[in-house]
């Protein structure tokens, strides 16, 4: 319903200001409307959508509520209320707004296809269904009607196979109708048989009708088809299919090579001879045929390694043929970047015998012909950087022995030089030929520190890495591996800047997020860790707002095929362990800000929410683990640690950590609540400690964390019986707690030249955070015993030195601070050490040991490497600073 003139003029000047985002100005002109109409909906609904967008969530639900009660009927109201819900994520109020808006109107389509809309947004399937069967029956349109069984095949998704044969019926008698007229419709009966396995049935409907024969010029339709054979074993058609698909259309088709060679595999147990001959001359005549065109396609000499890899298996192909077939393909595509991994899984047969492996590395090496002409020598570079690769692949790379490596990390640096020459003029944007070769001297050194633990090799390494970033600016792989090096030896200063380099965007906050916040707060660097962390959130407020858009746009424009998609996408974001570590670490840093005393400590968990921490199973086994690990680039074989794993600083956080740390945050809300919230402590105290006696938990998190853990729910479990009058069963349990704080958390390593690692910072983080947590709880014990006064702890000095439970408490007490006060010594030593002398006393002693790299001892290369010590030590000297100054604030208040 279009406004009229005289309202429309009322509300122009509120319409520009919230078009130019003058928000102000247009809560201005809110209140004034509304001091005239104070029950006009369009303008309440308006104000709501300006308080959505200033940040004021709680005022604009309210007058949506307001809206909705008024039960409005008109476009521009419902249209305003609509936006501001879809920004709050209140899809069940819209749902509600267009239900009641739809009922009072029942002949107006567009209400019915809004109320619709709604439910797909608030994944109510079953509304959905409900809804598209009324304007199917009203409106009489087709797509009504698919609208609702795709709404019953979610339904069945879901669990409930009755609406799976209900769809399937509605679908059968659409076809008789022919209601059936795009290929869309046809994907949609298809998935509703393959969702129910009916394999033969999906066959059959692309086989025997119309529709479905024309549906297969689609090619994820032809592709379907053929899984559909091969699920049928029905190898013959699968083979012919697939023979005709690369004869005729496209001999680069990998899909159809691996469906060919799949029935190929069947075949061969029957038809031995003739089905490898079928198979050759198929090889053969696309090779030819791809040999004759402008442009050469790797499918069809791919295909060829493909197929002598799978007759090998089956014993009907030589191991010398195979040989000469990869060097001939090396020979063809060596120079492609891809051609590592095109190789890599028809060589794993080599890895067991080196001097096959180094014989085959050989005759790769003799394709590699001198060149002059620039494009020819750029081939080269990228054919030796791809025998590198393989070498290591091959593991014919040393590991351990440090000469051995040095010389090839030497070796490896001058390939480098040697390409740069060929890079003069290329954009900004693109990566230097050879850069890969610094890379693969970063993993070899990465293999030396793992063995060695001399922080002088890693630090080497990002020397390296760090001058080849210069050269190749965005060259993402090598930031990678620098963030997670610098991470290793404790150093956070430098990854923050590469991160603001990288331009971390959308969906990467949930994927890549991971390489910048994780076990990064260990190095003290809260602020800048928190920040960082709540750049990431925006991801999962997107996935509420802009997702179901998504889903709505797919039932539009009847992609019925790109739903489920959609709501898998939704669904793993919403359930994303990404998320979960995001928001426990969040809450974990925004306690350690105010835990320097302890009645701030005990005040944050009153002020808090600590709801939305979870930590019961069920929460913590739904989380989806969307984190990309395989971006990480990868050169070693399959059966060994990749890159990545070996460059880790520790475990990667995991649903474990999330679990054990929202036990902690929630024992500690539970504890310092004022009034009854019905979470029994008790039961959150006990199963807290079946978690930690689990198998294979330890293996899960750090070894501090698991005994920080330990103390917290030894602390938890004797206020427990404290409360429960059990002082004596108490003793024990204290008694361990202390053990626990003096033997393991307090087990802090001085910062050294030998220390240079996360590991140190991370124990003595540790020991603060045990500190943390240990206050609040030794808090609420001394409550418990009525310990609040000053003469009560004196008295309680004294009965110690008689009552066994009594000093059970002071022991801890005393040990708590003895804690505080040995960590307190380290950071302070630590800021004592990183200092100028020792920027210098480093790099010299790194260029002057055994492990010294060659090509860092050149005039300009040592500058640089200066350079990056200076900013190694600095990152440290603002770690130990920051910790040093978190733990004073404590001892002060001791």
């Amino acid at each position: 319903m279009s406004l009229d003139y005289a309202t429309e003029k009322k509300l122009r000047p509120l319409y520009d200001a919230l078009d130019e985002g003058q928000n102000k100005m247009a809560l201005q002109h809110c209140a004034k409307l509304l001091k005239k109409s104070p029950d006009w909906p369009l303008v309440k609904a308006l104000k709501a959508l300006v308080l959505v967008r200033t940040g004021k969530e709680e005022e604009a639900l309210q007058l949506c509520d307001q809206v909705k009660k008024a039960i409005p009927t008109d476009e521009a109201t419902l249209q305003a209320v609509t936006m501001a819900l879809k920004e709050l994520g209140k899809h069940s109020v819209i749902v509600e707004l267009y239900e009641n808006a739809a009922n009072l109107q029942p002949k107006n389509e567009e209400f019915g296809n809004h109320w619709f809309m709604a439910m797909v947004r608030n994944n109510d399937f079953k509304g959905q269904q409900a809804a598209a069967v009324k304007l199917h029956r009203v409106f009489k349109q087709n797509k009504y009607l698919f609208w609702a069984i795709m709404s019953l095949a979610l339904q069945g998704q879901s669990g409930n196979k009755l609406s799976y044969m209900l769809a399937e019926r509605m679908m059968s008698k659409a076809l008789e109708e022919n209601r059936l007229e795009q290929v869309e419709h046809i994907r949609l009966y298809l998935l509703i048989f393959l969702d129910q396995k009916k394999n033969d049935e999906a066959l059959k409907l692309l086989l025997d009708s119309s529709l479905g024969q024309t549906s297969l010029r689609d090619p994820e339709v032809r592709q379907i088809k053929s899984e559909l054979l091969r699920e049928n074993k029905r190898w013959e058609s699968a083979m012919e299919m697939s023979q005709e698909a690369l004869e005729k259309e496209n001999a680069d088709d990998w899909f159809h090579w691996l469906a060919y060679f799949d029935a190929v595999e069947a075949l061969i147990v029957d038809k031995p001879e003739e089905t490898i001959a079928s198979a050759e001359k198929l090889v053969e005549n696309s090779k030819k045929a791809v040999l004759e065109s402008k442009l050469i396609k790797r499918g069809p000499f791919l295909a060829e390694l493909d197929l002598d890899f799978r007759l090998q298996k089956a014993g009907k192909r030589s191991e010398q043929v195979i040989l000469e077939h990869l060097v001939s393909y090396f020979s063809r595509f060596g120079s492609k970047s891809c051609a590592f991994e095109d190789l890599q899984a028809y060589i794993t047969f080599l890895r067991s015998d080196k001097e096959k492996s180094q014989k085959f590395i050989n005759d790769l090496k003799e394709t590699i012909q001198p060149a002059t002409e620039k494009p020819a020598q750029v081939k080269n570079v990228y054919k030796n950087v791809n025998i590198r690769k393989l070498e290591r692949f091959l593991n014919l790379h040393p590991q351990t022995d440090v000469t051995q490596a040095l010389v090839l990390v030497n070796e490896l640096w001058q390939q480098y030089q040697d390409a740069l020459p060929l890079g003069e003029g290329l954009e900004k944007t693109e990566m230097q030929h050879g850069d890969e070769f610094v890379i693969l001297a970063s993993h070899i050194l990465l293999d030396l520190y793992n063995h060695h633990k001399q922080a002088g090799i890693l630090i080497q390494a990002i020397s390296l890495l760090e001058i080849a970033l210069t050269k190749s600016i965005h060259n993402f792989q090598i930031k990678l591996i620098l963030v997670r090096m610098y991470i290793m030896l404790g150093v956070y200063k430098r990854p923050f800047e590469i991160y603001r380099t990288m331009e971390i965007k959308q969906i990467q906050f949930d994927t890549m997020i991971h390489y910048f916040t994780d076990r990064v707060a260990s190095l003290g660097c809260v602020n800048e860790l928190e920040t960082l962390l709540h750049d990431s959130l925006s991801i999962y407020k997107s996935n509420e707002v802009e997702t179901p858009e998504m889903l709505v746009k797919a039932y539009q424009y009847g992609t019925f095929s790109k739903i489920q998609e959609f709501i898998e996408f939704r669904r793993r974001l919403d359930t994303s362990l990404q998320h979960a570590i995001s928001r426990t670490e969040l809450m974990r840093l925004d306690y350690i800000h105010v835990s320097f005393q302890t009645k701030y400590a005990m005040q944050f968990f009153h002020e808090q929410d600590v709801s939305p921490i979870c930590y019961d199973d069920t929460f913590i086994a739904a989380r989806s683990d969307n984190r990309d690990f395989k971006v990480f680039i990868n050169y070693n074989a399959e059966d060994s640690l990749t890159s990545e794993n070996r460059s880790k600083a520790a475990t990667s956080s995991n649903a474990t950590w999330v679990q054990i740390i929202s036990y902690i945050l929630n024992i500690l809300s539970i504890v310092c609540e004022t009034k009854e919230s019905g979470r029994d402590l008790n039961t959150v105290a006990a199963d807290f400690k079946l978690l930690l006696e689990r198998e294979n938990i330890k293996d899960q998190v750090t070894g501090p964390e698991f005994v920080l853990a330990c103390y917290v729910s030894e602390l938890t479990n004797a206020f427990v019986l404290i409360k429960a009058a059990r002082s004596n069963d108490a003793i024990e349990v204290l008694n361990r707690a202390t053990t626990i704080l003096q033997d393991e958390l307090n087990d802090v390593e001085a910062f050294s030249e030998q220390t240079l690692s996360w590991d140190t910072f991370h124990k003595l983080f540790t020991c603060l955070e045990a500190f943390n947590y240990g206050s609040v709880l030794t808090e609420v014990i001394s409550r418990a015993l009525g310990l609040s006064s000053k003469e009560a702890k004196r008295k309680a000095i004294e009965k110690a030195k008689t009552d066994a439970f009594t000093a059970s408490f002071v022991n801890l007490q005393e040990a708590t601070k003895k804690s505080l006060q040995t960590i307190q010594t380290v950071a302070r030593n630590g800021k004592e050490l990183f200092r100028v002398q020792l920027q210098k006393k480093l790099a010299k002693d790194i260029l002057e040991s055994d492990y010294a790299i060659a090509c860092l001892k050149t005039k300009d290369n040592q500058n640089a490497f200066h350079n990056h010590i200076k900013s190694m030590v600095q990152s440290w000297s603002l770690s130990t600073t920051q910790f040093s100054e978190e733990i004073d604030r404590r001892v002060q208040k001791l």
